[in-house]
């Protein structure tokens, strides 16, 4: 049995310790995971990011570009100029609405879109798949009026609508949650096999 092996297993068990209830041994093997994946992200960046734009023209103006975004967003820790902290903020938020917004047209809507006008398709299907991402994105739909009394009321046809999308939801979560349980306990089984020589 080699060191590797003795050391994997012993880590998968400390982490499995987590099911009996939250401790030290759990937390320190989380924190080394994080301290690794921290400075594997750190180096990554470096070798293929910073060295690469340092390597174009244009990319060294991105990464100076890039560098004045960080520094003034390092100046929201000084209470004199945190108004000059709010424009990488702006621009982070911008961008992200953007991107996000991208993705849900091309990744989600266009898709749905071209599954459910594709001749041939499974009619069931199709209406069910439809359904379930028109209610789920319907669920986070907060259009509310707020009431004279100062209480939120939201239309029966929006909480009916959120209701169905909250039960497709759950669905996923739930076959997510048994999906995780599985691999682990395949990657435990594989860990004690090998520790076991089998």
């Amino acid at each position: 049995m080699s060191l590797e092996t003795l050391l994997s297993f012993t880590l998968t068990l400390l982490i499995f310790s987590y099911l009996l209830r939250d401790n030290l041994l759990y937390r320190l093997v989380i924190y080394a995971y994080i301290g690794i994946t921290s400075a594997f992200v750190v180096i990554t960046l470096l070798e293929n990011v910073v060295a690469t734009y340092l390597s174009t023209p244009d990319g060294s103006i991105l990464l100076l570009v890039a560098f004045v975004l960080v520094a003034l967003l390092a100046l929201r820790t000084v209470p004199a100029l945190r108004t000059i902290g709010l424009l990488p903020l702006a621009f982070l938020i911008a961008v992200g609405a953007a991107v996000a917004v991208t993705g849900a047209v091309a990744g989600t809507i266009l898709p749905l879109v071209a599954t459910v006008i594709v001749p041939g398709a499974d009619v069931l299907n199709s209406a069910v798949l439809f359904v379930g991402v028109i209610t789920t994105l319907l669920y986070f739909q907060y259009g509310a009026r707020r009431r004279a009394d100062g209480t939120v009321h939201r239309t029966l046809l929006v909480r009916g609508v959120g209701a169905i999308g909250e039960a497709f939801i759950v669905v996923m979560m739930g076959a997510t949650y048994g999906a995780i349980i599985l691999s682990s306990l395949s990657v435990f089984t594989g860990q004690l096999s090998s520790l076991l020589g089998r």
